[in-house]
């Protein structure tokens, strides 16, 4: 082949050759800025940009940017807003699988959104996101400039084009979204295909019923932050994974005959146990739960058998010399328990030494099922060395422990560089305790 007419195959569009069926599907897993600049490779790719069914507005790189210089929000948002719509003034489709939008939002821009929020709808939207955090505000609580989801909206989704219209939507997440239980009901009510649904940070959420007159498909359900919930009820006969982070708050579970994933943490002045009580029922079929406690606030009462739990996840702030082998009682109500995950977020001194356990209420029983361990910020205190000790000297059957003396939140932080020094002596501590291991476990320090 001659070069100009290699040079001539080389530069051929493939892309155009490919079927739009194909195209499509990749087109679905890109970001909208991704797909735009894309698009300069092939001119099909252009003319297929106003029928694209994904619609994923992810600003991170620029999030990013304000998380350094707040000063730059006003500019980033307007560039943002006018970018959104200048893409959806161009789509030509009726029907659309995903909208999601990520930026930093507050009530200002409410009329944007609220617009955002028709299009989506009306496009018959499968799956919708609303992520609003302000990034270049550091304000306790987060949230209180959120956008609220407005009447107007609410009105379109009950009047009967919009109502007709959320019929499609089959997983809803509002992060930084004020939304009441009224409006999360209605769709709860009226989304026969809705399968996940996840709330966070909104200060509106005061109660939630989570059930509907013919069965919920809901099988995810993710609630965070939401400081003025205070009654929370679920009857939900395909639900499999809750999740819930924040204060204790009544909370009541009917029918859940499938669940099998639970997270409760978000409040270190409330012990977990307030939810073991409306899960009693349910505790027995888990597979996988994630609990979040200080150490002063480890207090649990008699377990029934956790049957068939094989995944135990222990995130704890504690003081380095608090006492972790309270946990030795949940263990043995786990005997197909399979992996353990211990997070650790230890400060310097001790929380409240006089909440803390004795060592005497480890059981000393064998732990016959255990086979993986993953430690995450260990120190070296008596906190975890005690902890790590008692599962090695007592579990049977461990085939490998990861000790990581990192924590992921320090990297990056103003004090990883002084972390480095208190790494060093973390990991001559967990390599110390490999001696107490099995000759055939293996033993791995990070």
């Amino acid at each position: 082949m001659e070069k100009g007419d290699r040079e001539k195959e080389n530069s051929k569009d493939r892309i155009s050759e490919l079927p739009d069926a194909t195209l499509f599907i990749i087109l679905s897993f890109l970001t909208i800025k991704e797909v735009a600049n894309i698009c300069f490779l092939s001119k099909r790719l252009k003319d297929l940009l106003p029928h694209i069914v994904s619609f994923n507005f992810d600003a991170s790189p620029t999030l990013t940017q304000l998380r350094k210089n707040g000063n730059l929000r006003k500019n980033k948002r307007s560039w943002y807003i006018n970018w959104v719509n200048h893409v959806l003034e161009l789509h030509q489709g009726t029907t659309i699988n995903e909208f999601r939008v990520r930026f930093d939002f507050d009530w200002t821009c409410g009329h944007d959104i609220d617009s955002w929020f028709h299009f989506a709808i009306s496009k018959r939207v499968r799956k919708l996101e609303f992520d609003f955090e302000e990034v270049a505000d550091e304000t306790w609580p987060p949230g209180l400039r959120s956008y609220s989801l407005t009447k107007s909206c609410f009105d379109y989704i009950r009047a009967p084009p919009g109502l007709s219209c959320i019929g499609s939507l089959n997983s809803l997440c509002l992060r930084f979204v004020k939304v009441s239980g009224q409006v999360l009901e209605h769709f709860l009510m009226h989304c026969p295909l809705l399968e996940k649904l996840v709330v966070e940070w909104s200060k509106s959420l005061v109660s939630l019923k989570v059930a509907s007159s013919s069965p919920l498909r809901l099988q995810y359900l993710e609630i965070r932050s939401c400081l003025s919930l205070q009654n929370l009820e679920i009857s939900a006969p395909n639900l499999r994974t809750f999740l819930y982070y924040g204060q204790k708050m009544a909370l009541y579970i009917e029918d859940a005959p499938v669940l099998a994933n639970v997270l409760i943490g978000g409040n270190l002045d409330d012990e977990p146990a307030f939810a073991f009580c409306p899960l009693s029922s349910y505790l027995c079929q888990l597979e996988t739960l994630t609990l979040e406690m200080s150490a002063y606030n480890m207090m649990f009462l008699e377990f029934p058998k956790l049957t068939k739990l094989r995944h135990l996840v222990v995130i704890v702030y504690g003081g380095y010399d608090d006492d972790l082998l309270v946990l030795a009682s949940l263990i043995d109500a786990a005997p197909s328990l399979n992996k353990l995950t211990l997070e650790l977020k230890i400060w310097r001194s001790a929380t409240y030494n006089h909440h803390a356990h004795s060592s005497s209420s480890a059981t000393g029983k064998p732990i016959h099922s255990l086979k993986e361990i993953e430690v995450t910020g260990f120190r070296g205190f008596k906190i975890d060395v005690d902890f790590v000790t008692y599962l090695l000297e007592h579990g049977r059957v461990i085939e490998k422990i990861t000790i990581n003396c990192c924590h992921q939140s320090w990297i990056g932080k103003i004090w990883e560089w002084e972390s480095i020094k208190e790494r060093e002596k973390a990991r001559k501590h967990a390599l110390q305790l490999k001696s107490k291991s099995s000759p055939t476990t293996e033993f791995v320090v990070v």
